[in-house]
């Protein structure tokens, strides 16, 4: 099939799913396919693909599956008529002592596809695709050579992958990924429910901040808001995706995680209040039957309040510098090699329309 236009829809903290796309943008003009990359954010705006021949979902795998942000987006995506599509889901790919590691994208890849499918698009391939692992809440940042070599491996392989797709290829690859993802299901699904929101409530500024407010402007969820009238810091909000872009992008590495806090917020997350009030509540009427029910939505409801009052409590103590500094010195971000894609700027990809 001849194609003639496309566009690629892109998440992107760090850059990385940024510069895969941007290959794909420009194996598809070599080609004569006037392309486009539009980036996916928090807009509510309606999408017009009329005039799209081939649709193109790029974006950093969460929790071994899709960040919620890409499943939100994919689902308010217009019916398909047939139109082809692709999905490509880059993953932490990483390299050991001149060894590369190739990363796990989970169900990633295939749950945008079957989204794509049930929405009346032809999907054409699916590809998980090892990029700089960026995850610097958990560990080191890679240093430029390592980084430039997976990033050099995934050009090649991005490049080959387009290739096949312009000239009417099927490629469809993960599979024992996709197996193995089905086999982590749970933790995905614990990831898109519970999971992003204790991570999000992680993040911190340290005494290092100056207020530019950069990560808040920055961020593609809009999930960070500048708080405070004399001193401006940043808040992180429950839409915050830990796609990284704030700590890796940062001018003054201020931004940091918490490993202390994280500890703090598990203990208080798993109180067992939900016994309690339960227990009192069958004093009053009959739930046994619907025990296992009620334990569920109060648990759940109890935790994602516990998250907020306690990050709440923790944003207006941050504020003292001792605290600050202990919290700063308690975590191991402090440490960490910050990363972003090597050649892309904060500027790049905000001059991509937001969709």
């Amino acid at each position: 099939m001849q194609y003639s236009s496309m566009v690629i829809y892109f998440m992107s903290g760090t850059g990385n799913s940024y510069r895969a796309s941007t290959w794909m943008e420009e194996a598809a003009n070599k080609k004569g396919v006037t392309s486009k990359l539009d980036q996916i954010s928090k807009s509510c705006e309606q999408l017009d693909l009329e005039e799209v021949d081939l649709l193109g979902v790029v974006f950093p795998t969460h929790g071994f599956t899709a960040p919620w942000q890409v499943i939100r987006h994919a689902l308010r995506l217009p019916h398909g008529n047939r139109k082809h599509a692709y999905v490509i889901a880059t993953r932490a790919g990483t390299r050991i002592a001149s060894i590369p590691f190739p990363g796990f994208e989970g169900t990633a890849g295939y749950l945008i596809a079957l989204i794509l499918f049930l929405k009346g698009y032809i999907v054409r391939g699916v590809m998980g695709l090892d990029m700089p692992s960026n995850w610097m809440s958990l560990h080191w940042g890679l240093n430029l050579e390592n980084s430039r070599f997976i990033i050099r491996r995934a050009r090649v392989k991005t490049n080959l992958f387009m290739k096949s797709i312009l000239e009417g290829k099927r490629v469809y690859r993960g599979i024992i990924c996709l197996f193995l993802g089905l086999i982590l299901s749970p933790i995905s699904i614990g990831y898109l429910v519970i999971g992003r929101f204790f991570l999000s409530k992680l993040f911190f500024a340290s005494g290092n901040c100056t207020g530019c407010g950069l990560c808040a402007n920055s961020c593609p969820v809009q999930a960070i808001r500048m708080v405070g009238s004399n001193k401006p810091r940043p808040y992180w909000t429950f839409a915050c995706e830990s796609c990284m872009r704030c700590m890796g992008y940062c001018p003054n590495k201020a931004v940091e995680a918490s490993h202390s806090f994280a500890i703090i917020l598990y203990f208080v997350a798993t109180l067992p209040v939900s016994f309690y009030v339960l227990n009192e509540l069958g004093k009053i009427i009959p739930i046994e039957h619907y025990l296992f029910l009620y334990n569920v939505v109060l648990n759940y409801i109890y935790i994602l309040i516990s998250f907020f009052v306690a990050y709440l409590i923790l944003s207006v103590l941050i504020r003292n510098p001792f605290l600050n500094k202990l919290c700063t010195y308690t975590t191991f971000t402090h440490l960490y090699r910050r990363y972003h894609e090597p050649d892309t700027s904060l500027i790049d990809i905000a001059e991509r329309k937001k969709v």
